[in-house]
């Protein structure tokens, strides 16, 4: 990715290969861990593992469509969990995580996905010490739907904007987030280093667009194809905010009155 880098470090702002590559040379990702929990969603969970692997396989030389200028690079991907053993997922999905949290390991990326164990998680200091540790030293954070919650609440958030899925976006704009109840469909701040998706329809998109960000427009064109990406979403996926959502007041309000108690339990 270096030399790849220096190569075309001559191309005008305007290229948005060039706008690509000024984003990698400021942030450099070799791992990527992805928590897995109680009762975590199977697609907010499985989805951008699946993604962040694949890209990994081009990264590696093991997909490519077309003879790429760059050597070979090794991206680690890991699911991760909490405690030894299988993990449960929401609707009783039974995986084998890659790794048990080791308290002193970070990585460059730090995933946390949404689903129904989410109001329990906010609630387990350990996750929250894991965030905080991970922004605390310059990582990356990101998360998807009501994954959201969990950072919000570990504190590294403040002012930045965010989204998450409708059904806690009431609960956090009540407890002083910026998530604008017009929401999008993920929303990138590189420099805050925070990264946010909404549900699961937004999980496969938000995902392509982080590995767009940080390995580039050529590998996020493969990524983005490889997951049928591209074709709903055309040249969005290369942007560090995702489209807007359609809002319906009366039913989002429905599933906050419902799911927030679970999804975002009152500290």
């Amino acid at each position: 990715m270096t030399a790849y880098v220096e190569r075309h470090a001559a191309r005008s702002v305007a290229d948005p290969w060039a706008a690509a590559l000024t984003a990698q040379e400021t942030y450099v990702v070799r791992s990527i861990g992805v928590l897995a929990y109680d009762k975590v969603s199977e697609q907010d969970c499985l989805t951008p593992t699946e993604i962040f692997k694949g890209a990994a396989m081009v990264l590696r030389g093991d997909i490519a469509p077309w003879p790429r200028e760059v050597a070979p690079e090794v991206l680690t991907v890991e699911l991760v969990s909490l405690d030894p053993g299988v993990v449960t997922m929401q609707m009783g999905t039974q995986v084998v995580p890659d790794r048990t949290l080791d308290p002193q390991r970070l990585y460059d990326i730090l995933y946390i996905p949404g689903g129904v164990g989410s109001g329990v998680l906010a609630c387990d200091q350990r996750v929250l010490d894991l965030i905080r540790r991970h922004h605390e030293a310059g990582r990356v954070v990101a998360s998807n739907c009501s994954g959201v919650g969990v950072v919000a609440r570990s504190g590294i958030i403040e002012d930045t904007h965010i989204t998450s899925v409708a059904a806690i976006g009431r609960g956090l704009r009540e407890e002083g987030f910026n998530a604008p109840a017009t929401r999008r469909m993920w929303v990138g701040n590189p420099e805050q280093r925070v990264w946010t998706a909404t549900g699961s329809y937004g999980v496969n998109a938000s995902a392509v667009a982080i590995v767009a960000h940080y390995f580039g427009r050529e590998v996020g064109t493969i990524v983005s194809m490889m997951f049928d990406t591209l074709a709903g979403l055309g040249e969005a996926v290369f942007e560090p905010v995702g489209p807007q959502f359609f809002e319906n007041e009366a039913l989002e309000a429905s599933f906050q009155d419902l799911f927030q108690p679970m999804l975002l339990p009152p500290e």
